[in-house]
């Protein structure tokens, strides 16, 4: 950059006028611009020395916490201070990603690479790079730079950060090992809609991680000097801290945590409305009476064969009769028939119970199988993803392959063309030039010229092969005969191409009519004021004629590039489109199995305390059926009560 030094000496000067003091963190780091430090031959080259700083980089931090959701929500709220730093002095990164950002032992950040910083001293100026690709908006161009250069690629890494506290396990979801880029990149805010990666943030379960990603979401397509200030996202709810132990205050493991609502106990066993009031019978009913009636008479019959002497045992039939009818009124009572359907209910539902640890493990290898499901359906879809684009930049690069042929064999003849121009027109003027020596040549008559060895009898002969004048002949040769023959035969050449022989004229005639003719014809160009064709404007209409159809075949050729290119987008984004459907699918599955898995959960982590609500319950089954035992049921026949 021609301003390279005086844009590192405002940046430097602004940064140095910073106090620690005023920062919410060391995020600065001490850097000198020396313009002739390296010496290669003869030039010399500039040198930005900086401070070294220890630290991790932001990726490979995360590669190593971001189970430590603590900790990732730590880093996040420094980033977000750190941002504001630079909004209160209006300064700009201008390149904010993963690799400029160090994360050092005490989880506070320093910030690198000031080669496209802001500051307000380079107002006005344009900017001299575009940033990462993976976290800047498509929106942004070559003269945004000013203080909101940072809003886009901030919002983009507070989300991830604010994400991965919150939910772990969306870092192995969405970050590729080694990924230039934290949880979404280049392609997914090119089109939203059709991204792999926005419908994981989009539909999260945390209503937290959808608020932030659909503000992303909103923010692609809106120019940078309009998106709102990171500030805004600030003000919500800070990350509750996880219990010890690693689980949820609802008893939930931490991988569920944000997965799932607070479950209630399992469904409880109603109890019967017969059972609704106090211990015991209720409402004599006439069997109960029958029984009652029964009973006496049983109570008499010993009695009477006491009195008339009969053996007592007779009595024993009518008794065993009264016990068995009473066992039946007492069994077929409501209170009893009720409380004997609701404790084989709680016993069912007891049964129903699952054994706590080994569902737990179920769950747990469910659960890694349904993680390596996803991430293998993941990688494929990525893979075929970056499929349909190689083949779109091979095909791209082909279209581009034969645009440039074509265009460079049609802009060598366009340039040729010039060239040829210039040519046509000195040919032109030459000829016309020519035209007005033969012109001025014709009236130059032999007869009246003093040549030496020019008579009246060979100008006689001359003229009777048509040389009249200087401008009937344009060169002569000479020939000497052979053997015994020892005349010479003159060649004249005439201007239309054919030439005459003429014998008798010496080499000395010969010479000297040649050189009057030349020293004529070189007077008349001398003497000739023709400096442009006449037929200049047709010869330059027909070259231009020449150049708009060649440049009309080019036109068509880049038109036809242009067709061809966008052909091949649409049939890039029909696919990823129906690859994006593919995933939504996909993970709407994932997602409904992860809701089944988590009420497994729900319901192991309840199982104890089900299984004591229901043993509870049985117990209180139990006391009650003590107040229906049969002396209870005696005594309710006989007083009502």
């Amino acid at each position: 950059m021609p301003d390279q030094q005086a844009r590192y000496r405002a940046i430097s000067e602004k940064l140095a006028a910073l106090s620690a003091a005023e920062l919410s963190q060391p995020w600065k780091i001490g850097f000198e611009y020396l313009p002739d430090a390296v010496l290669v031959g003869a030039s010399r080259y500039p040198v930005l020395k900086m401070e070294w700083a220890q630290g991790t980089t932001l990726a490979a931090w995360l590669d190593v916490h971001h189970r430590d959701s603590r900790a990732v929500d730590r880093v996040a709220e420094r980033f977000a201070e750190l941002i504001s730093d630079l909004a209160v002095y209006g300064i700009a990164h201008g390149d904010l990603q993963h690799g400029n950002l160090l994360v050092a032992d005490d989880d506070t950040l320093r910030l690198l690479d000031y080669d496209g910083m802001f500051v307000p001293a380079l107002a006005g100026l344009g900017g001299t790079e575009r940033g990462h690709r993976n976290y800047q908006s498509p929106q942004r161009g070559d003269f945004d730079f000013d203080a909101t250069l940072d809003r886009f690629s901030s919002w983009v890494i507070y989300l991830a950060l604010k994400a991965v506290a919150i939910d772990p396990d969306l870092w192995e979801r969405l970050h590729e090992p080694q990924g230039e880029y934290l949880l979404l990149r280049e392609a997914d805010f090119e089109d939203p809609s059709i991204s792999q990666r926005f419908p994981a943030l989009l539909s999260h379960s945390d209503g937290r991680i959808r608020r932030l990603a659909e503000e992303v979401r909103l923010l692609v397509g809106r120019p940078l000097m309009t998106l709102p200030a990171l500030a805004t996202a600030m003000a919500e709810t800070p990350l509750p801290a996880p219990p010890d132990g690693g689980a949820g205050g609802n008893g939930l493991p931490r991988w569920m945590a944000g997965h799932v609502a607070p479950v209630a106990l399992l469904p409880r066993i109603e109890v019967p409305a017969a059972l609704d009031g106090k211990p015991g019978f209720s409402g004599r009913r006439t069997a109960d009476v029958l029984v009652l009636l029964l009973l006496l008479l049983t109570l008499l019959i010993p009695v009477a064969c006491l009195n008339f002497g009969a053996p007592v045992a007779i009595a024993a039939g009518p008794i065993l009769a009264a016990a068995l009818a009473m066992s039946a009124a007492r069994r077929s009572r409501v209170e009893l028939v009720a409380l004997r359907h609701y404790v084989r209910d709680l016993e069912v539902h007891r049964r129903g119970i699952v054994d706590t640890a080994d569902a737990a493990g179920a769950v747990q290898r469910d659960r890694a199988l349904l993680d390596a499901s996803e991430q293998q359906q993941l990688a494929h879809l990525n893979g075929l993803r970056d499929q349909l684009r190689r083949q779109y930049d091979k095909e791209r690069a082909e279209i581009e392959r034969h645009r440039v042929m074509a265009s460079a064999g049609l802009d060598r003849r366009i340039d040729a063309l010039g060239q040829a121009l210039q040519d046509a027109l000195a040919a032109a003027l030459l000829e016309e030039q020519r035209e007005f020596v033969q012109r001025e040549l014709a009236t130059f008559s032999l007869s009246g010229a003093a040549i030496a060895g020019i008579g009246r009898g060979i100008a006689a002969e001359l003229a009777e092969h048509g040389i009249r004048t200087a401008a009937d002949f344009t060169r002569i040769r000479l020939r000497h005969g052979v053997g015994g023959d020892t005349a010479v035969t003159t060649t004249f050449f005439l201007p239309n191409g054919r030439s005459v022989h003429i014998r008798g004229i010496g080499e000395a005639t010969a010479n000297a009519l040649m050189e009057w003719r030349d020293r004529l014809a070189a007077m008349m160009r001398a003497r000739c004021t023709i400096q442009s064709p006449a037929l200049a404007p047709a010869i330059t209409d027909r070259f231009a004629a020449d150049r708009r159809q060649l440049e009309e075949q080019r036109r068509v050729i880049g038109s036809d590039a242009r067709t061809r290119s966008e052909n091949a987008r649409q049939r890039l984004e029909i696919s990823q489109r129906g690859l994006s459907e593919e995933a939504a699918t996909a993970a709407a599955a994932v997602a409904k199995q992860r809701d089944e898995l988590a009420r497994r959960m729900a319901k192991i982590q309840n199982a104890p305390a089900e299984l004591a609500a229901v043993d509870a319950t049985m117990a209180a089954a139990r006391r009650r059926r003590r107040a229906l035992s049969s002396l209870h049921y005696v005594r309710f026949i006989v007083i009502g009560h």
